[in-house]
């Protein structure tokens, strides 16, 4: 037993932390961290600085450098004595006799034990020193004075117990708050794609400028080679009239002239007749170079952001850069604007109801009133360039995945519809599940999330798999008309046909409600969507204009309005370059550069 005591003293407690040998001679610094007297001289020597501090080699403290050298520095006298016991009595002697013996004796009177506290020197000594070195101080039995120093510490450990506790836990959470490097290399191969698609565009606008050139040229030496070809059967007949005219004067016979002379004459004519064809003037084929915008460039290949988080209560926050808040420009840019009506839709009631967005693309569903209502899955290029369209019974919403899958509702169908980004039907999910599904969207983890208007229930389904994942009662929101899903928090933001916008919690609590058509308040709430700052975008149908808000749910501003050309705004969505798109009455589809 004491054996093993011994062991365990040596190599946990005795052990320099430094040279990792048995202490020699252990100081403690103010920090109350012990080390080697030679240990730390090596180490303050090497590190000490020109106000003659180094720092402790295990917390990083700084310590002042002692007027008289370190060895001013106090003693581990409990320690030392330990030490001295264990080397002594290794195994003759048990435990608890090699603990009573871990009394400090007086230094300079070797068997006194330090009895008495001198408050003038705020030092322990024994009787001898008292009499000798302390003559006429405030000499207190030690007994005394340590135990109200025992209560002190005592308290003041309870205090320092529970800052102890603030820090394991905030320890902890810094340890988890460790980002998994595959998010890092998701973020640089989204940036890279990104980076792809607009060098992509980029060279097939130059192939186009290109084969317009090429297209031009041609065309022109294509002009160029009928013309010669003209003239050379021009200038072959004539060189063969007048070579024949030539032999007919010089060597033919009066029979010869009669027979040829009216026929060659007239033949002579109508080809001096022939007007020489001649070359127009070329158009002029020419290139401008077009501006290039770095702002544009920029908002092209979007922008990487890093999101602060407040520091919890009782946690000091140390000095750092800040990193770059997001600030909303005064008034937006319209990057692009198309229409989603072709030119085949006559009639004049058209509506883009909802919209969804991947790299690629811009899926709009798009409401034709006519005897039936028609709708269909309109799919766009950013810049508007149709591509196809898909048509649907009574469609509603659409979401899309990163992964190429396009989930549709339909008015009365009991079931989500999934198709590929290219219009194929790959399957269904909900069904037996669902009654009347109504808005879509998906989650931070890429799952759909739909809202169920008549059970009053939000589903949670695996994307893949179509697997229920989770349901969650809903009690406000009156008839929801749109769902989306923060990006940042995982709150559900929901409208409904009550005018009003409900912020949820993950797990379906409350959090925030906003309706009415005053400042910061809506009439008409449509479509939803949340950037990558958590912001919350609300299309205020009847007020023509997109409120921006925070995403606890405080108005922000109006970040586009009819001055910018709305008109009954209804889809929402934010594109890969951090974009604010924006679809409505007419078909007008518009993309808006909103931050600075």
């Amino acid at each position: 037993m004491a054996k093993a005591l011994a062991a365990a003293l040596t190599d946990n407690i005795l052990t320099c932390s430094t040279c990792l040998e048995e202490y020699q001679d252990p100081r403690v610094l103010p920090c109350y961290h012990t080390f080697c007297l030679a240990c730390i001289s090596d180490h303050a020597k090497g590190t000490l600085t020109t106000k003659r501090t180094f720092q402790c080699p295990v917390c990083r403290e700084d310590v002042q450098f002692p007027p008289g050298g370190l060895s001013e520095l106090k003693k581990n006298f409990a320690f030392c004595k330990a030490k001295d016991i264990i080397n002594q009595q290794q195994t003759e002697r048990g435990a608890p006799e090699a603990a009573a013996q871990l009394t400090n004796g007086c230094e300079k009177h070797p068997g006194n034990e330090l009895k008495y506290y001198c408050e003038d020197d705020d030092t322990v000594v024994c009787g001898d020193c008292a009499l000798n070195y302390h003559y006429r101080h405030a000499i207190l039995p030690v007994g005394t004075v340590a135990k109200i120093n025992r209560e002190k510490i005592k308290t003041d450990l309870v205090k320092t117990v529970a800052k102890i506790n603030i820090f394991k836990e905030a320890a902890r959470e810094a340890a988890n708050g460790f980002e998994d490097p595959d998010i890092m290399i998701a973020i640089i191969n989204s940036i890279e794609r990104q980076a792809h698609h607009v060098c992509r565009f980029i060279n097939t606008k130059k192939d186009s400028l290109i084969s317009d050139v090429k297209s031009a040229y041609d065309a022109r030496n294509e002009q160029y080679e009928a013309m010669k070809d003209t003239l050379e059967l021009h200038h072959a007949s004539l060189q063969s009239a007048c070579d024949f005219a030539k032999q007919l004067v010089a060597n033919g016979t009066d029979s010869d002239i009669m027979a040829h002379g009216k026929s060659l004459t007239d033949k002579l004519t109508a080809l001096e007749n022939i007007p020489v064809l001649t070359t127009d003037t070329p158009a002029e084929v020419s290139y401008s170079p077009g501006e290039i915008s770095t702002a544009e460039l920029e908002a092209m290949l979007g922008q990487v952001t890093v999101h602060s988080k407040p520091p919890s209560a009782g946690q000091e926050t140390h000095p750092r850069s800040s990193p770059n808040l997001p600030v909303f420009l005064e008034k937006v840019e319209c990057v692009y604007s198309f229409t989603a009506k072709l030119k085949h839709d006559k009639r004049k009631d058209f509506m883009c109801w909802n919209l969804a967005i991947d790299e690629e693309c811009i899926y709009v569903i798009c409401v034709i009133y006519s005897e039936n209502v028609k709708t269909k899955v309109r799919v766009f290029t950013h810049a508007g360039q149709f591509r196809f369209e898909i048509k649907l019974n009574k469609a509603i919403h659409v979401a899309v995945s990163q992964t190429g899958k396009m989930y549709v509702t339909s008015e009365g169908d009991k079931r989500v519809r999934v198709y590929s980004t290219t219009g194929i039907h790959i399957t269904t999910m909900g069904q037996g599940q669902l009654e009347n599904p109504s808005c879509i969207a998906l989650n931070r983890q890429g799952h759909v999330v739909v809202c169920d208007v008549e059970k009053e229930i939000i589903f949670t389904f695996h994307a893949d798999t179509g697997q229920l994942l989770n349901i969650i009662p809903l009690t406000l929101p009156k008839y929801p008309c749109y769902i989306t899903v923060n990006s940042v928090n995982d709150n559900i933001v929901i409208s409904d046909l009550d005018n009003c916008v409900h912020v949820l919690s993950p797990t379906g609590d409350h959090l925030q409600q906003n309706n009415g058509s005053g400042d910061g308040q809506l009439n008409g709430s449509s479509g939803l969507c949340t950037d990558s700052y958590g912001h919350i975008f609300i299309a205020d149908g009847r007020n023509n204009r997109i409120v921006a808000m925070s995403p606890q749910g405080q108005f922000i501003k109006y970040v586009a309005t009819e001055d910018d050309g709305l008109v009954g705004p209804r889809g929402l969505a934010i594109n890969p370059a951090g974009l604010l798109v924006v679809a409505g009455m007419g078909g007008k589809v518009k993309t808006f550069k909103y931050l600075q």
